[in-house]
């Protein structure tokens, strides 16, 4: 098991299109704005985020009626999996997800193992952090699920943020992206127009987008809420057995409700008729899941190193921040007049911020004070490693990676880490060594390839950049980039037997997917 970065050792066709429809069926919690940002969300991010209004900012999310047994809804696997693939490759080219891999480590150690007592339909759980001051996570299909960098910031303790992801987990579980997305095939070509010139309106004006959508949803809203609340409070009541059985307290999703509802006041939550919001107001919320659910008794299991929150709180802090500069100065008041919960968490935010200012000497002052009194903590010794090369000294940036890595001789995030420098400043071939491994553990990560083609071209390996590459391509959505990549690889003429079967088998099947897609892959022989 991979061990988190911040913590301890312990790992006929649809009307619509894939891009459309991936854009109405993201599972989400209300976003509320939260004081610490100031940056509001693209246009083009609330059309893919799933128009949910509580705070003023966003429109209403589309939530469909329940069409019974998900088994005999018309919607298959592929599908599944190619409407997920599209919307990350959206929420990757417009900058969404944060591209940080110990936060999205930590959120995989806490989501896999509760992801462990759920029914994953046969898919791997993935996830990831998104770059979003708005109090937010959702389910995506294909067991994509995303927690906003606002949501980490708003919790106050581990088991709150555990229960987000745990109830997202069993919207998945429970198949309710599914039977929602297979009920929109079904829909009427007017009523779906409708919704996505809702969503449009949503992004260009708040006002327009609202009434839009408010008119939309009459047709069936009845139906619609109905079902989405029966959702929720089952995405509650499983949430809460994942969590016991996980290790984790059952309270923290209560406890999550009840401080947002008591942060959510004034004007903002009263802005949509209840009857119209996808999910129950948090006040409800929490009062119906003391009365309504009994809370489970926890599993005993290990401790969880409550550093590891307070680190992956005090990174997300440093790279959501858009004013590096002001973080700075108040660490340095907190750290100063000791107002804070967390001294090594706040030391260790000075650190980043520190070295994202450019200001390595200072930032190295503060991760030596650091190692001096947890000196196995991965997340330091990465920091320090990287520190070494952000100012040219090579040898020590490479002696303390290889130290670390006889700590942690497996470790992904170090690997990943590593490897990228290797990649780009050091031994491409080791890097390539490093990274392998890895590949077939983390089929769903297009960092991974990435990084690896990089090494693999730095090498001189024309078939494995082609490969990787074209995997890359595939995890973002975008078939006919990696055809060409593997068409490109093809052309080598220097390539093994076995090297060319792989590279036209996988050629075939991205084809036939591109076909299927209705994609116009070109008419021509593989080379």
């Amino acid at each position: 098991m991979a061990v988190s970065p911040l913590s301890q050792p312990a790992s006929g066709r649809s009307t619509w299109n894939a891009s459309r429809l991936s854009q109405s069926y993201i599972s989400n919690f209300p976003p509320v704005e939260n004081s610490m940002f100031q940056r509001p969300l693209s246009l083009t991010l609330v059309l893919i985020l799933a128009l949910t209004p509580v705070a003023p900012s966003t429109a209403q999310s589309i939530r469909l009626p329940d069409i019974g047994d998900p088994s005999q809804a018309e919607f298959g696997s592929d599908e599944e999996r190619e409407m997920g693939l599209d919307t990350m490759r959206q929420l990757r080219e417009h900058g969404a997800v944060m591209d940080d891999v110990q936060l999205n480590e930590y959120l995989n150690s806490i989501g896999q193992s509760i992801a462990t007592y759920a029914d994953q339909n046969g898919t791997p759980f993935t996830f990831f952090m998104v770059r979003d001051s708005s109090i937010n996570a959702f389910a995506l299909p294909h067991n994509f699920i995303g927690v906003n960098a606002g949501l980490l910031l708003f919790t106050q303790r581990e088991d709150e943020l555990a229960g987000v992801i745990a109830h997202e987990i069993a919207h998945v579980s429970q198949h309710h992206i599914i039977r929602a997305i297979a009920d929109m095939k079904r829909m009427t070509l007017p009523l779906a127009a409708a919704m996505v010139a809702g969503a449009a309106l949503a992004a260009a004006s708040k006002q327009a987008g609202q009434a839009a959508m408010v008119g939309t949803m009459a047709a069936s809203a009845q139906h619609q809420i109905s079902f989405t609340r029966a959702n929720e409070q089952e995405a509650d009541r499983i949430g809460m057995q994942l969590l016991a059985k996980a290790g984790f307290d059952p309270k923290g999703m209560s406890d999550f409700f009840a401080r947002l509802e008591r942060m959510m006041g004034g004007e903002a939550r009263n802005q949509v008729p209840e009857m119209l919001l996808t999910h129950p107001r948090p006040e409800n919320r929490a009062a119906d899941i003391q009365d309504r659910v009994e809370i489970p008794p926890v599993r005993r299991a290990a401790p969880r190193d409550r550093k590891a929150y307070d680190l992956a709180k005090a990174r997300a802090r440093v790279l959501a921040t858009d004013d590096n500069n002001s973080l700075i100065r108040d660490l340095e008041t907190t750290l100063a007049k000791g107002g804070y919960a967390s001294e090594t968490a706040e030391r260790y935010a000075y650190a980043l911020a520190l070295r994202q200012a450019g200001r390595y000497d200072d930032a190295q002052q503060q991760i030596n004070r650091l190692l001096r009194s947890d000196s196995d903590r991965l997340a330091f010794r990465i920091e320090a490693a990287e520190l070494a090369l952000a100012r040219g000294d090579r040898a020590q940036g490479w002696r303390l990676f290889e130290e670390t890595r006889q700590l942690y001789p497996d470790d992904f995030t170090l690997a990943m880490y590593y490897g990228r420098a290797l990649a780009t400043q050091g031994d491409p071939k080791l890097a390539m060594r490093l990274l392998q491994p890895h590949l077939r553990r983390r089929s769903n990560d297009p960092a991974l390839y990435a990084s690896y083609a990089q090494a693999a071209q730095r090498s001189g390996d024309l078939a494995a950049t082609h490969a990787t590459m074209a995997e890359y391509h595939y995890l973002n959505g975008e078939l006919l980039p990696a055809i060409e990549q593997l068409e490109q690889g093809l052309r080598n003429p220097d390539l093994s037997p076995n090297q060319e079967a792989q590279l036209r088998a996988r050629l075939k099947q991205i084809r036939a997917e591109a076909i299927a897609r209705g994609l116009p892959v070109p008419k021509r022989d593989a080379p």
